[in-house]
């Protein structure tokens, strides 16, 4: 009788401790899993380039320059299959499901416009439409088409312009030439600092196995100051602090 109680006994022990590793285990690759997310997902982010320029748009007037300046940034993702690829799996859809600017000081109105052309000398130069608040969807075809947002399915790059516009206005009678540079901004009584914000995204890729992955991107922009031109450009390769993980 004594026998077979410990032996209970030890039977409820060996249960015990095999659940506490078990659920200790658990919680560990939880932990690991939220601090670094997928790592064998069959695409991945190559790099992402940011064009950003000032801008300015002329208005009717009686005065030599009257001026609506704007700053504008562009944005170009590239996305592209992995070393973990080994299925031959595509991409079905790119989608941007969520965008907010932090930091950002109250100058100007952000707007989110999408390319009209494939031309690089006129991308943005028909796009009107504010995409602000919206779900933004790639879709995979056999090619590149970033006027019709769509997606190469074996990897290829998207587009979007962070445009940040009336961020104030130059009217005058003085000059032959505007300089589309820090001294423009100093004419229009603007502080550079001002201008600068994070920009924070949401990018899911859908992939043809029918899963998803979602990770977070925060872009500073602009991405440099306006001393020397109204256009710097940054190319971004280094992810890791972009954690994807597998959405519904």
């Amino acid at each position: 009788m004594e026998t077979e109680t410990k032996r209970k006994i030890i039977k409820k022990y060996l249960f015990l401790s095999f659940l506490i590793v078990t659920i200790a285990v658990a919680i560990l690759l939880m932990l690991i899993y939220n601090e670094k997310g997928e790592t064998n997902m069959p695409f991945q982010i190559e790099k992402i380039i940011i064009q950003s320029s000032l801008d300015a748009q002329s208005r009717k007037s009686d005065k030599l320059w009257d001026l609506s300046l704007s700053q504008n940034n562009d944005i170009f993702i590239t996305i592209q299959s992995s070393k973990n690829n080994k299925e031959d799996i595509k991409i079905k859809k790119i989608s941007i499901e969520r965008m907010a600017t932090i930091n950002k000081k109250e100058l100007g109105n952000i707007k989110i416009l999408l390319p009209t052309s494939n031309d690089v000398k006129k991308i943005f130069e028909e796009s009107k439409d504010d995409y602000s608040g919206k779900i933004i969807d790639y879709q995979a075809t056999q090619v590149d088409d970033i006027s019709k947002q769509e997606i190469c399915r074996d990897g290829g790059m998207i587009a979007l312009r962070i445009s940040n516009q009336e961020i104030g206005e130059y009217i005058s009678n003085e000059g032959t030439e505007i300089k589309y540079n820090s001294s423009l901004l100093e004419k229009a009584k603007i502080n550079e600092e001002d201008l600068k914000f994070t920009l924070q995204m949401d990018l899911l890729i859908e992939t043809t196995d029918n899963n998803k992955y979602k990770g977070t991107i925060e872009l500073e922009l602009p991405v440099n100051n306006f001393k020397e031109s109204g256009k710097v450009d940054k190319e971004i390769t280094d992810f890791s602090n972009v954690i994807f993980k597998r959405s519904e």
